[in-house]
């Protein structure tokens, strides 16, 4: 796949006037525009990225994965998640950024092969209110899909910031529904490398969506109205 070759070339040749950044996290479970990408259960991630002063970046991030609770031949365990863009000032509060981003599976999903990849256009206003739309032509290699997100950040004060987000996933012929899931939370900033956040999610996303698939469909697990928290540390 050519997502593989572009991961390889990011991981081996950095270069040397980058901008450097990493983290780690843990997080009570991997959730992913209203479905869960670790069935329920707690993972591990990691993520490595730079930054140019001209406004190019890249990197790639590393998660554990399950979609169908290992109930399948050669499931999936782990997710890598290339990733290329470049963002560009528009006046002095606004940014626009392009960007690409390639999901990566060490086995199938749902008893197929599910690499693809995404390609999103995002508007920034200041550092507290995002615009994206993201399209995968192929998403899972098995629809195309188109998602659109809003998220709003707020600094309470120096320590803890509140954040919420809204999403659109038209994911119809992937999922069987156009749905809108969303979520609100606070980051607390125990020092300047740890985070801790807690945050409710919410989906709009029925138990039926997946009435009548076929065995390599794809049907995750849903969400339900829950708490998510997850604990970082980064440099």
């Amino acid at each position: 796949m050519p997502c593989r070759l572009w991961l390889c070339l990011l991981l081996a040749c950095p270069p040397a006037w980058a901008d450097w950044h990493g983290k780690l996290s843990v997080l009570s479970e991997y959730v992913y525009r209203g479905y869960s990408k670790s069935w329920g259960n707690p993972v591990v991630q990691g993520q490595l990225d730079y930054q140019d002063a001209s406004g190019w970046f890249a990197g790639a991030a590393v998660s554990q994965a399950s979609f169908d609770g290992r109930d399948y031949p050669e499931h999936t365990d782990l997710e890598a998640k290339p990733f290329l863009g470049v963002h560009w000032p528009l006046g002095t509060d606004w940014r626009a950024e392009l960007s690409a981003y390639g999901y990566i599976y060490d086995g199938d999903v749902f008893s197929k092969p599910a690499d693809f990849v995404e390609f999103s256009a995002a508007l920034h206003y200041q550092d507290w209110l995002s615009g994206k739309i993201s399209v995968a032509p192929d998403a899972y290699q098995r629809q195309a899909t188109v998602d659109y997100e809003l998220n709003y950040r707020h600094d309470l004060t120096d320590t803890v910031q509140f954040s919420a987000g809204l999403g659109l996933y038209q994911a119809d012929r992937l999922l069987g529904k156009n749905y809108l899931y969303w979520n609100l939370g606070a980051s607390w900033f125990l020092d300047a490398h740890l985070v801790f956040d807690c945050r409710y999610v919410d989906v709009q996303l029925d138990g039926d969506y997946a009435a009548g698939s076929r065995p390599d469909a794809f049907h995750p697990k849903l969400l339900g109205s829950q708490l998510l928290l997850t604990l970082s540390v980064g440099f």
